[in-house]
Parts: structure tokens; sequence; C-alpha cells
């Protein structure tokens, strides 16, 4: 098969539930789960653990970023990746072996018997890991006020039909923006392909729609199920599956 179908809709409502349960370890973790990060609040529990979890590189690596909240939202991030990983695979956290697949896409190594996906989104003071069993997956988080100008942007990103619906009004323009903008961004981070000249050439608006896998690049699967979900009210986020998803767990940290 030559092309992918994408499929997009709009989870709503959701249920969020405590995520520390999981991170303890009296709670078993469900699959597929979204988890949003609170990293200032969640750094006042976990900072005294980043040394003994975290590699070194990834240490190097978050303290090099030049903002200390970025800093802080990296480690915490990283951190409860790990515990994650840890939780779905029955291992200790510092023996998760991270590898780099695709355009660097990370990958868990090992664990063939329990093959676990996963992925990372950062958008401002929000962190967002999404997590499936045995299928390709990939997810994306904006904020609502990220400075950018949007008609700068159109016809880099957009189809123009796409175009129409995100410029039908003047108001709410931002949220169908970044409706669509999520949406694609997660099928880049399903298949581990980066932004490019591709992007008009496939669509993401409500429904279903059709592109060539070669397109869309990255060995897309046959399909992809796009997930639309809102984060309170200044974040939005979009959950790409390869396979339809009957339900999500909502965790929050």
């Amino acid at each position: 098969m030559n092309d992918t179908v994408i499929t997009s809709a709009w989870l709503n409502p959701i249920r969020w539930t405590d995520g520390w349960g999981v991170l303890q370890g009296t709670d078993k973790i469900s699959h597929p789960s979204i988890w949003a990060i609170d990293p200032a609040a969640t750094h006042l529990v976990l900072a005294d653990r980043y040394e003994n979890i975290l590699t070194s590189e990834e240490i190097a690596r978050g303290n090099r970023l030049h903002q200390a909240a970025h800093v802080i939202r990296y480690k915490t991030a990283h951190t409860v990746l790990r515990l994650l990983l840890s939780s779905a695979t029955s291992s200790d956290p510092t023996a998760i072996c991270l590898t780099k697949g695709h355009h660097h896409k990370p990958r868990l190594q090992g664990h063939s018997d329990n093959p676990i996906e996963f992925n990372l989104s950062y958008s401002e003071n929000k962190a967002v890991i999404g997590m499936a069993s045995g299928y390709q997956m990939g997810i994306d988080v904006e904020w609502l006020h990220r400075p950018l100008d949007i008609k700068d942007m159109l016809h880099v990103c957009f189809s123009d039909r796409e175009i129409a619906f995100i410029t039908s009004q003047n108001e709410g323009m931002h949220h169908r923006f970044f409706t669509l903008w999520t949406r694609k961004e997660a099928v880049l981070k399903l298949t581990g392909e980066g932004i490019g000249e591709h992007l008009p050439l496939f669509e993401v608006l409500d429904g279903v729609s059709i592109a060539g896998k070669d397109i869309i690049g990255g060995q897309p699967p046959n399909a992809i199920y796009l997930y639309s979900f809102p984060l309170g009210h200044d974040f939005l986020g979009c959950f790409a599956s390869s396979t339809p998803v009957d339900e999500l767990f909502f965790y929050q940290l």
C-alpha cells in the first residue's frame, strides 16, 4: 500500500488521574497513556533523585540549557520518562537503555517481549509524555499564547483547504492554527521525520484524508489516527497512533 489514511478527531471530555501512584510503584500504568507534567511542581518532588536516575549524558545535556526553567523542565521530564519506562517494563530506571532511530527519534532498547513506544514534547511550562505498547505513536503539545506570526507560516505548513479553515475568522484563529500544527507535529513525531517542504502536502483537518507515504516520509504506517485534546485553557496537544485507540488514559503530575 502506497498511501496512508489519516483520521483526525477531538477527544472530549477528558478525565485526568493523579499519576504519582504509578511513579511510586503503588499503581500500574495503563496504555496508551498521556502524561501532562508541571515541571516546577514535579521538580520539588524529584530533584534529589536526578543524580541517581539520569545518565551523566542526560544531566550534562540538561545543564547546557541556558534558562533555569528549561533545565528543570528537561531533567524533570526525562526523570519521569525513565520512571514510567521502568514501571512499564518492570526494570530499574537506571537500567533503561535509550537508543536513537530514524532522525534520532528515541527508542527503548531491548524488551522485545514488551515493545513500549514513547514520545516526549515540551512547550513553555509544560512537558507531555505519550506511551503505547506494540504500535507506533507520536505526541505534540503547544502553548496557545506562543508568540509567532501565523500568516508567515501558513503557506509553508498548510494546504489551501487548511489555510481556509485557519483563517475563516479572526476569533479563534490561534486555536485552529495550533490544532492543525500539533496534528502535523504528532505525525512527524510518529514517523521520526523532520519538518520540511512536505508539510502542506498532507492534510489533518477533522475527518479522513489520504496522503502518499512518500509525501509523509519516515516509513509511515498504512493508517494514522490523530487525537486532539486540550490541556486546560492554555495548551493543545495531539496523540498520533498507527492503530485506532478505544481509550486514552490521561495522567497528570
